[in-house]
């Protein structure tokens, strides 16, 4: 089958289109036909090597994924043909990625598309989706918290201050000045958008999703601070011991998420679509920075 591959690691140009064989078909498994999968920061340190992954090659990137069923292992039940469907697959564990025409894996990673939204843009939701509210699982707050957001406009900081939002925590962000008036839409307070301008020890937590370690200072004393970045972690201090945030794959946690984006009260922007011809593209124009919205691969 068609997939984007790569035979060693490096810059954007050695993502290439190419044929790979399918993984077989197991008991416990879907087939999926992809409509989208999404680009995210794992995959670019991925591929330059930033992350200490052993690949086998050709190797496939991508954790996220949307599509529609197209078999079913003789165990699985909850799913049928036809279904329209989204995951994490969390592709070091798995050996590949989502970067492929058809994706084959434990159904228990896979959840129900949202309705209401085009299936190749619910290749958006999953790993921001499910990093936003394992990261919020981290921490213990009362009705009506001071939280503070770091990359608040980003795929999973923007996910992080609805679910805050819609828990009635008071929500304050730290993002780029163009993502102000977007984040009080949201119904975010205060916009902060340098370290100098927060405000000391004035949160009960700060979720931390920029890897802006100088964001500690906003903790009040005893408080809370949990990151999800690959950056140097802030020391503790003032009785606050910093944590960070990894992922799990879950398609029952995916599948309350996405209820909540078929009922409207959680939105997801998508950016740019490109083809799988393209991938090198985006990952060029991803790394640069800059982007809003999801970047998508299509088939």
């Amino acid at each position: 089958m068609r997939a984007v591959t790569i035979e060693h690691k490096g810059d954007p140009q050695v993502l290439k289109v190419g044929e790979v064989d399918e993984f077989e078909l197991g008991p416990n498994d879907l087939r999926v036909t992809v409509a989208a999968a999404a680009v995210n920061p794992v995959d670019l340190k991925t591929r330059s090597g930033f992350l200490s992954i052993e690949l086998s090659y050709p190797s496939v990137l991508g954790w996220d994924v949307s599509g529609t069923v197209v078999e079913i292992g003789s165990t699985v039940t909850g799913f049928a043909v036809g279904d329209a469907v989204i995951a994490m697959i969390a592709q070091p564990a798995h050996g590949r990625g989502t970067y492929s025409e058809r994706v084959t894996a434990d159904a228990a990673l896979f959840a129900p598309a949202p309705k209401g939204i085009p299936l190749d843009s619910a290749a958006a939701i999953p790993l921001g989706g499910l990093t936003a509210a394992q990261t919020l699982e981290k921490l213990t707050l009362p009705q009506g918290a001071a939280v503070l957001v770091t990359g608040a406009a980003g795929a999973v900081g923007r996910i992080a201050v609805q679910l805050l939002l819609a828990r009635g925590h008071a929500v304050d962000g730290l993002a780029r000045a163009g993502d102000v008036e977007g984040l009080r839409a949201l119904g975010v307070g205060r916009v902060f958008t340098t370290v100098d301008d927060l405000p000391d020890a004035s949160y009960l937590a700060v979720v931390d999703t920029a890897g802006v370690a100088g964001s500690i200072r906003a903790v009040c004393n005893d408080g809370q601070f949990v990151a999800i970045d690959d950056n140097e972690q802030p020391a503790p201090e003032r009785g606050i011991t910093p944590r960070k945030s990894y992922v799990n794959e879950s398609g029952a946690q995916l599948a309350e998420i996405g209820a909540e984006i078929s009922a409207g009260r959680l939105d997801i922007p998508v950016g740019r679509r490109y083809s799988f011809d393209d991938a090198a593209t985006a990952h060029a124009d991803f790394g640069a920075g800059g982007l809003r919205g999801k970047v998508l691969l299509l088939p």
